[in-house]
């Protein structure tokens, strides 16, 4: 039988240790973690360049913490092609 799937979404909360949704995913199957970069929908808390900057670092730490397997995307959430395999 094939493990249960369980998708990931960061939001704000970029870490792994001390995260109980992430850490709940992980006992209850293969994990697929993913960051979508919401500017369609964040009106006036766009982000600026400085956090720009900093989310990109922080993206690429989780993404080698997670060994590469972080699925990143951008624009509506609702609307983003997401295909997991």
């Amino acid at each position: 039988m094939a493990s249960k799937k369980i998708i990931h979404w960061f939001r704000q909360d970029l870490r792994l240790t001390d995260n109980p949704s992430f850490s709940s995913a992980t006992k209850q199957g293969v994990v697929l973690p993913i960051y979508i970069l919401d500017d369609f929908n964040c009106k006036s808390k766009a982000l600026g360049a400085a956090s720009r900057c900093w989310l990109h670092r922080s993206l690429l730490e989780l993404n080698t913490t997670l060994d590469c397997k972080l699925i990143t995307k951008s624009g509506d959430p609702a609307g983003c092609d997401l295909v997991l395999m």
